[in-house]
């Protein structure tokens, strides 16, 4: 056998053998992609599957999608694209600022001091996405809340509720300052109604008449009756005008008494000029 055909044979041997070792290679790598579905456990219940990522961002999450709203330089996105993934970008900020707060509202009387988590998974009409805030910028939100549903709602007092909402409306301006959206809508217009503010007791007992309505009425009224007893103030105010129509009404009955007295006085005298005229005539 000739060296030509030799080298052949050998060089179509290395070249199976290097086919052969990258079809291995191939193989262990889809296998390792590959997890074999769990075996269902009888009497757990079984998750849907979760909601894939949000494609319009994919792989533009968390910090680095944060950094990238913020104009910084991210690896392997081109500035264009991520300036047209600012508008879709407004609601998953809108949402993560107002679920902050309502963690807050739900929390209330918890450590004040307390610093919410930055990442917030935020549901999209395309799935769902991995947010990221600066800690800082949420604990002022989410602190708000809390007192917002602690201590204010036990005592009410307009200025720490115009405080409140100034904070939330400054550190949400803030954030979209920062990520270059105008906040068209301020959050203290939506936040600031989902909580109830407590009344004194002596002051707010709340029944229900016979139409199915809440009343606010004082104490000892009864319960399902249409006649509602006045509270302590409409009392005073009622024993005012009572006060003030009986002095009215002796006024009146003095100023009678005295017309009374006065008119048989001025007929006698009258009837005495009279009587003296006719004296002094001649007979």
């Amino acid at each position: 056998m000739s060296n030509f055909m030799m080298n052949m044979i050998s060089w179509v041997l290395l070249i199976l053998v290097i086919l052969t070792l990258y079809l291995i290679d191939k193989i262990n790598h889809l296998a390792r992609m590959y997890e074999a579905p769990k075996p269902e456990t009888p009497g757990l219940p079984q998750f849907e599957t979760e909601i894939p990522s949000d494609l319009l961002f994919s792989g533009l999450e968390g910090k680095k999608l944060w950094d990238a709203m913020n104009g910084r330089q991210v690896d392997g996105f081109d500035a264009t694209l991520i300036e047209a993934l600012r508008p879709h970008y407004e609601p998953i900020l809108r949402e993560h600022i107002t679920a902050t707060f309502k963690d807050g509202l739900e929390e209330e009387g918890s450590d004040e001091s307390k610093v919410p988590s930055s990442l917030r998974k935020i549901s999209t009409v395309r799935g769902f996405i991995q947010s990221w805030l600066p800690p800082q910028h949420l604990g002022s939100i989410y602190r708000s809340a809390v007192e917002f549903a602690g201590t204010y709602a036990n005592n009410p007092d307009p200025e720490v509720l115009l405080r409140l909402k100034q904070t939330v409306d400054s550190v949400a301006d803030m954030l979209y300052q920062r990520v270059g959206i105008t906040n068209e809508v301020p959050f203290s217009d939506f936040l600031f109604d989902d909580v109830e503010i407590h009344e004194p007791e002596e002051e707010m007992l709340a029944l229900t008449d016979q139409s199915g309505a809440a009343q606010t009425l004082g104490e000892g009224v009864l319960e399902n009756s249409d006649t509602f007893e006045p509270t302590p103030l409409e009392l005073a105010q009622g024993l005012e005008h009572v006060q003030a129509y009986e002095d009215e009404q002796r006024q009146e009955i003095a100023a009678e008494t005295v017309e009374a007295v006065m008119i048989p006085e001025d007929t006698h005298e009258e009837a005495s000029v009279v009587d003296v005229s006719a004296e002094a005539k001649p007979a």
